[in-house]
């Protein structure tokens, strides 16, 4: 990364990336963003902020509202604001959002979901990222990057990764989806950086070119090694237990195609699956 980038958030993606640019532990920032108070951004010196802080267990963010309200909406939203103080619109900020701010898999056209398509949140969760996006519009107080990701992966065996989720099901809908390589979202942060300023101030959906299905990507795991060949489940029993219900989402956004020109989805799961180790993947479905 050219500039001094500053990661927030010691989940999946957050560490993922710091990872990747080789951050020093000082500019990865695992603690709770309302710790990172005026004097410690200006200690710190950033001029990129990406958040990937948050609660994204559904379940957990029913059960929890007002915790998850104050870590998905209040301080990603004070953050911001803190920001514009410290360093006005020297600094750039990129949140990381959620595909899943949509119930579909299609519009009701039968095209897919556009960035600019009113949210139709299914479960709390996704009520509180598409209520932080339209607050953080609302602001823009420094230049400011939504990007909302769908089913994110990558070979780290977490176990907020979609493939390792997708190892731990016996039966899988076979559903059409959107999903997004943890790669990709790396890729268009780093083409941000170096965009013009008309690619700043809007939302991004960020994603890996195509449709798959949770029940394709399980039989890939299965055809690697990785699980058993999985068995079709129909959406409608899934829905009967599965609480907060789960959603699938179907994504298109000419800009960002345009502008990071993504991966087939398949060819990507691909490669990715390739990169997993089976013995972190056992440890991972242990935990």
């Amino acid at each position: 990364m050219p500039e001094r980038t500053l990661v927030l958030g010691g989940g999946h993606l957050g560490s993922f990336l710091a990872r990747c640019w080789q951050l020093p532990p000082e500019l990865h920032w695992k603690a709770d963003l309302d710790q990172l108070d005026d004097e410690t951004l200006r200690d710190l010196r950033p001029d990129v902020i990406v958040n990937c802080a948050g609660k994204t267990d559904l379940a957990w963010c029913e059960s929890n509202p007002l915790e998850c309200f104050r870590s998905n909406v209040a301080a990603p939203l004070a953050l911001y604001r803190r920001i514009g103080w410290v360093f006005g619109r020297h600094a750039r900020y990129l949140h990381l959002s959620s595909g899943c701010v949509w119930d579909g898999p299609f519009r009701r056209d039968g095209t897919p979901f556009h960035p600019a398509d009113p949210p139709s949140p299914a479960c709390f969760y996704s009520w509180t990222k598409a209520a932080v996006d339209a607050l953080l519009l609302q602001e823009l107080s420094t230049p400011l990057l939504i990007l909302r990701p769908r089913q994110l992966y990558s070979p780290d065996p977490v176990e907020r990764n979609s493939l390792i989720k997708l190892c731990r099901y016996p039966r899988l809908v076979d559903t059409p989806n959107s999903m997004t390589s943890a790669d990709t979202v790396r890729r268009t942060i780093e083409t941000a950086l170096t965009a013009s300023p008309t690619a700043w101030n809007r939302v991004l959906a960020v994603y890996d070119r195509g449709i798959i299905t949770p029940l394709q990507v399980g039989r890939l795991l299965a055809h690697a090694g990785l699980r058993r060949m999985p068995d079709s489940l129909s959406k409608l029993e899934l829905d009967s237990w599965h609480k907060p219900r789960r959603v699938d989402v179907v994504l298109y956004d000419p800009f960002f195609e345009a502008l990071v020109r993504p991966p087939p989805v398949l060819d990507e799961i691909q490669r990715v699956i390739g990169l997993l180790d089976s013995r972190g993947l056992d440890r991972a479905l242990r935990s």
